[in-house]
């Protein structure tokens, strides 16, 4: 019973010190842009002052202009600060090692296992028509420099930092290896708070974490996670919002459920083949599991 205690003390340990951090950074970073802002006359220091609160301020500044710099910055800032984290207070080290821990045949078969895994997911989650609440944050970030490179690089060597490392590495090496990679997938798709990256990080997330399992190295989801967080952005800037908007209108009658359903069904069977690859290739897991960055 006290390992469970432990591990959730862990798990509300990391989701607390990032959240806190990022609410830290972003809040700081919105200060000193809308000064900066109203320093050369974009902003009204008289209209920031009736404000109340993060939201109105977010309202106001309709995901444009000058503070998509603050959200971006914070974002960034945030997720440096605490990858300095994880490393110092020894929940998962960055080391040198992390980058050649494993070899070339392995890191394909796994990276082409995330990218049909990526396509067999999104269209198995649009067949449930959920919401998606961030998709002005999301664009806005995107189109941002700063927020396009936190996004698709360092955001993912975060999250698989902390999800995969530190949190499914810790109750992997206290409990049934499937326990750790399911209960790291549910809570990495609940942190997103948006319903329709929840179901579809929980399920990515799964897959990421039975790599991390059979490789021992979270350079091979890394790889993944940028893989998946780059091509949405390239999405996003090359297809305005508007325009995905027209095409999701038109889909049904254009693309019969049918066919979805032979390419969902496709890319699964081509998940699974990629899956027993990968699998056979690699050496049995001992029972005792640790991260091949350990035995470097």
């Amino acid at each position: 019973m006290k390992k469970v205690f432990r591990t959730i003390g862990v798990i509300v340990l990391l989701l607390a010190v990032y959240s806190m951090l990022q609410g830290l950074f972003t809040f700081l970073a919105m200060c000193v842009t809308a000064l900066v802002a109203a320093v050369q006359g974009k902003l009204d220091i008289a209209v920031l002052a009736k404000l109340e609160g993060f939201a109105d301020l977010n309202a106001m500044s309709g995901m444009s202009g000058v503070f998509v710099w603050s959200l971006a910055m914070g974002l960034m800032l945030s997720t440096v600060a605490m990858l300095l984290f994880l490393h110092f207070t020894g929940l998962f080290k960055l080391r040198r090692s992390l980058f050649k821990s494993i070899s070339f045949r392995p890191l394909l078969f796994s990276t082409l296992l995330v990218f049909t895994s990526m396509f067999a997911l999104n269209i198995f989650v649009q067949w449930f028509n959920l919401n998606d609440n961030l998709a002005d944050q999301f664009d806005g970030l995107v189109h941002n420099v700063v927020g396009a490179l936190t996004v698709s690089v360092l955001a993912p060597l975060l999250e698989e930092a902390m999800f995969r490392g530190a949190m499914q590495g810790y109750m992997m090496r206290r409990f049934n290896p499937w326990v750790g990679i399911v209960v790291a997938a549910l809570v990495f798709g609940l942190f997103h708070m948006n319903p329709v990256q929840i179901m579809y990080a929980t399920l990515l997330g799964i897959v990421f974490g039975w790599i991390y399992y059979r490789t021992r190295s979270l350079m091979s989801v890394i790889v993944g996670h940028v893989l998946n967080n780059s091509m949405a952005t390239a999405v996003m800037l090359l297809f305005p919002a508007s325009e995905m908007e027209q095409v999701s209108a038109v889909q049904p009658a254009l693309v019969e459920l049918g066919f979805e359903v032979m390419t969902f069904m496709g890319f699964v069977a081509l998940s699974l083949l990629l899956a027993i690859k990968l699998h056979r290739m690699l050496p049995p897991v001992s029972r005792q599991w640790s991260d091949a960055c350990d035995k470097i």
